[in-house]
């Protein structure tokens, strides 16, 4: 077994990268089990750059994503106890549940601490914030001084699809049949690319199923401990009475990344310093000028205010968002007659 013959070994396994908790393998099928589609994968590379850093590491993948999975697995620092399995479990669920949504990453397999799922190779959040996204307020200026230059190469077109196929696969969670799923971890780098274009959500170890109270009819509000970085709701840092609007903070977190090419916060990479400014009712800066630039960008604009009301309670749900992003698709023709 440690040193298969190549005609009789199934898979070859690689390690990828690592998270705070999993580390991440690509379990690759030998070509021979797939005699039929492994001659049509030269066929299937892609023939222009991806805008993503691992280039050609990317290339070599896509055409072999249909015999290949990722497995994740508990990293050795972390204890093998009831909790920890209890986090990996409840992501197997919940992607299990998910199965029916094309939005969704496929769960194919659970056991113990480590989850095997569908191999979706493209990074998103590389090609939305090309390098570190950080710069100084007078570094921006002058880019943007003679007019507005985003960081990626988006159209103003692609933005506004991928705002609402972000937007879809939330509201796939919150709006699950059996109960409110909150993911609890909105950023972009959740999302991956499929080879033909598609977005899907994954990673769901700090997810919650919001329980029911059947006394007041109503969701239980939740708690999710400490919050860390810069993406948060403000509501998080007091770590109570919390629900799925957190969810609908961090995705247009994700939004201004879309417009701009930046983070959120491009000019400190000060986790305190953020949260006191969030804390504070303080928000991103967004010129003014991103509001004309294009009908796309000027509608995204136009959302951020609407998710970012820092009482959740007066900022919109995702299911409006998804309304909202629709119908500005819709009504594009209109407005350009």
């Amino acid at each position: 077994m440690p040193k298969p013959r190549a005609e009789n070994q199934l898979a070859k396994v690689r390690y990828l990268d690592h998270g705070y908790y999993r580390d991440v393998w690509i379990v690759e099928d030998n070509p021979w089990i797939w005699p039929t589609q492994y001659i049509k994968e030269k066929d299937n590379k892609p023939k222009e750059a991806l805008g993503v850093i691992d280039e050609k590491g990317t290339a070599d993948l896509i055409p072999k994503a249909y015999r290949t999975m990722v497995l994740k697995t508990l990293r050795y620092q972390h204890k093998l106890n009831k909790d920890s399995f209890g986090e990996i479990q409840l992501e197997a669920i919940i992607m299990e549940r998910m199965t029916k949504s094309p939005r969704i990453v496929d769960l194919y397999g659970h056991c113990g601490f480590s989850v095997s799922a569908e191999l979706v190779p493209i990074e998103f959040e590389e090609r939305v914030v090309p390098g570190e996204g950080m710069f100084t307020l007078k570094e921006v200026e002058e880019r943007n001084k003679n007019g507005l230059r985003p960081y990626n190469t988006f159209t103003a077109e692609e933005k506004l699809g991928f705002a609402l196929e972000m937007a879809e696969s939330i509201a796939d969670l919150h709006g699950y049949e059996d109960g409110i799923i909150v993911h609890d971890d909105v950023q972009l780098c959740q999302w991956m690319t499929t080879p033909d274009g598609r977005l899907k959500l994954g990673d769901f170890n700090r997810a919650t199923i919001m329980t029911w109270d059947e006394i007041n009819g109503s969701y239980c509000k939740f708690a999710n401990g400490n919050a860390f970085g810069n993406y948060r709701a403000p509501e998080e840092f007091a770590a109570i009475n919390l629900d799925e609007q957190i969810d609908t903070f961090s995705f247009c977190n994700n939004i201004y990344a879309l417009i701009t090419g930046l983070w959120n916060f491009y000019d400190t990479d000060d986790d305190g310093e953020v949260h006191k400014k969030l804390i504070g009712g303080d928000l991103a800066f967004v010129d003014p000028r991103w509001k004309d630039r294009s009908y796309e960008e000027g509608k995204l604009v136009e959302l951020l205010p609407k998710c970012w009301a820092y009482d959740p309670d007066e900022r919109i749900s995702i299911f409006d968002a998804v309304k909202y992003l629709r119908q500005a698709i819709d009504e594009k023709p209109k407005h350009q007659d």
